[in-house]
């Protein structure tokens, strides 16, 4: 029987700003979920240049907003969300 939690995309971010201190590049992961399930996983170093915490955070959550919009589009046309 299907329950109602394993019809959820779980999502998890992760940055790293303090891992590349002399070009300031960051390192940012996420991995989503459903049903208890990995579903899509990515850990890059960022081309991008950022110069505080505050920027780095929003490049990651737009970026993971990106692959959370393309992953709800292709788990629903599963039927499984």
């Amino acid at each position: 029987m299907e329950t109602e939690k394993s019809k959820v995309l779980q999502g998890y971010i992760d940055t790293d700003y303090t891992g590349d201190l002399n070009q300031r590049k960051f390192t940012m992961s996420y991995i989503f979920i459903v049903a208890e399930y990995v579903v899509s996983w990515k850990t890059e170093l960022q081309d991008t240049v950022a110069f505080s915490t505050t920027k780095v955070n929003y490049m990651a959550a737009v970026e993971t907003s990106k692959k959370v919009l393309w992953l709800r589009g292709l788990i629903g046309t599963f039927g499984i969300i």
